[in-house]
């Protein structure tokens, strides 16, 4: 009786400690690419031309925040943050270069902060710029807890706690009480070659999901310390992801340095998103110039690993980290000269084709589009 016990309780332990293929994995054969139309998941396409005029130039949109019927598109080239209205029509600018109070030297993330209602521009080497909404200038605070080097990006979990990301310490993340100047905690352990391939946290209702290059995990920001969220099976292709071996020759050079690394993995993720529906993922795929796809469906438990949608456009951004993800749409910005890749007439109702038909025959160069793809 006693050794059947002691059976019964291995199999329950075994059936039930999470693993490779828990409840949270999405399994995908990235041999086996599927067949999918835009408008199995969406209803309609909505195209939001940000404003263009002598004033209101943008370089490059790094990362967008949706609030309050507002767009602020982070230019990172220029250090500023543009602001626009829901149709695209500029209102104002954020930010000023300088040593002065509420200047900087240039801008590595921002958000706005759910507990204060601010604009948070980080420095990357410790300095908080803090703004109202209107752009107001209210006060700089700095990170200077014993040990502290550089972060890439920024989050708040309540007043006073914040998690950043430092791509090329060995650890990644850290947690830290700003008005103690305490470090709380730090996590995930990787190589530092894999740091100039990671895109920043994203933001899903009021959680931040944190993922890397190559490992395949999807991680929750929680209180205390990451939480897996989800994970990606892609069978045979599957690694920790979390080391790579680099030559001499590949440290200073950055061309050899992807040669190598995708000597070593098949493919480098780019975006994750998710809603209450779905989850979207974007890989690179070695020798590949065009992301392909990955969308999981909740509902039915099933992914699709998509290399061209039935309407053969593009169906990513070229900054991971601008692309919004709600329950209702998906939003990304793309360049002007990128527009006939992105959209087709045929994809457009009739007030929508009239707004591409003037895009496409605009004799200078515009700002940026924003795409808004509205979920059925």
């Amino acid at each position: 009786m006693k050794k059947l016990f002691i059976l019964l309780f291995v199999i329950c332990f075994t059936m039930c400690t999470p693993g490779q293929k828990s409840g949270n994995t999405i399994s995908v054969d990235l041999d086996r690419p599927e067949k999918a139309s835009l408008f199995d998941y969406f209803r309609s396409i909505e195209l939001i031309p940000l404003e263009t005029s002598s004033d209101v130039l943008v370089k490059g949109i790094t990362k967008v925040v949706a609030h309050q019927d507002y767009y602020y598109a982070l230019d990172k080239p220029l250090c500023l943050i543009f602001v626009f209205d829901k149709t695209g029509k500029f209102l104002f600018k954020i930010g000023t270069r300088g040593q002065g109070a509420g200047e900087y030297a240039f801008i590595e993330d921002f958000n706005i902060n759910p507990f204060s209602g601010n604009i948070e521009i980080l420095e990357p080497y410790g300095r908080i710029h803090t703004y109202d909404l209107s752009g107001k200038f209210i006060e700089t605070k700095r990170i200077a807890y014993p040990g502290f080097k550089v972060a890439h990006s920024l989050a708040a979990l309540d007043t006073a706690t914040y998690v950043s990301q430092s791509v090329f310490e060995p650890k990644k993340i850290h947690y830290f009480n700003l008005d103690e100047q305490k470090l709380l905690h730090e996590e995930f352990e990787e190589s530092r070659w894999l740091g100039a391939f990671s895109f920043d946290p994203y933001q899903y209702h009021d959680n931040w999901f944190f993922f890397r290059p190559v490992h395949p995990v999807v991680y929750k920001m929680g209180k205390k310390q990451l939480e897996v969220a989800f994970q990606f099976d892609f069978g045979k292709y599957t690694k920790d992801g979390r080391t790579t071996v680099i030559s001499q020759e590949a440290e200073r050079n950055f061309t050899k340095r992807v040669e190598e690394i995708y000597d070593q993995f098949s493919y480098l993720i780019q975006a994750v998103r998710h809603n209450n529906k779905y989850i979207f993922a974007s890989l690179l795929w070695k020798d590949q110039d065009q992301k392909r796809n990955i969308i999981y469906d909740k509902s039915t438990g099933k992914s699709k690993y998509i290399v061209d949608f039935d309407e053969k456009v593009w169906f990513n951004s070229y900054r991971g980290e601008a692309i919004i993800v709600t329950d209702e749409y998906v939003l990304m910005p793309i360049q002007w000269g990128d527009l006939e890749k992105r959209i087709t007439k045929e994809m457009l109702d009739d007030k929508q084709k009239e707004i591409l038909e003037e895009l496409l025959k605009a004799d200078m160069e515009q700002n940026p589009i924003l795409i808004k793809y509205w979920f059925k």
